[in-house]
């Protein structure tokens, strides 16, 4: 899926999966949805969000994606980029789930700053060009769930 150009697009809430291709979104485009959940499957998807887009979602608040903003399928090939660029993606509330993948965050500006929690589980999280990734756990603001292990733990945890 291409998102780009003037586009502004506004998703309807629910899960939106993206099979054998990326979720690409350039140009000056704009992304917004609340009560959102993105699930990757199958070798060629993967996510990637341009320096000049405006990005804003936040995860779905119940059903089988409750919490889960990004979600890579477990079985996939591992390795795969998910790319963040984006120098305005302040919102991004809810799990980014990628067990096999390396989540990139190279923006100028800060990430996730305006989220009332972002949490990541990824394979390899690389960090490029002095990104401002802002991980929050203002978990009363927001009906998004969160995952039980992440909400009780004493912090941010870095595991090999």
């Amino acid at each position: 899926l291409l998102i780009g150009g003037q586009a502004s697009v506004e998703l309807e809430p629910g899960t939106y999966v993206m099979k054998d291709g990326p979720l690409y979104v350039s140009e000056n485009a704009r992304l917004y949805g609340r009560n959102v959940g993105f699930y990757f499957t199958g070798n060629s998807a993967t996510l990637y969000f341009d320096a000049d887009t405006s990005i804003s979602l936040s995860a779905p608040a119940d059903g089988p994606m409750a919490g889960l903003l990004i979600f890579e399928d477990p079985t996939a090939r591992p390795a795969r980029l998910f790319s963040i660029l984006s120098d305005d993606a302040r919102e991004l509330t809810g799990t980014i789930y990628l067990p096999g993948g390396t989540l990139v965050v190279d923006a100028d500006r800060p990430v996730a700053d305006q989220s009332a929690y972002t949490a990541i589980i990824a394979r390899r999280l690389s960090l490029y060009a002095g990104p401002h990734l802002v991980l929050n756990t203002n978990y009363h603001e927001t009906d998004v769930p969160v995952p039980a292990d992440i909400k009780l733990s004493k912090g941010i945890r870095l595991v090999n």
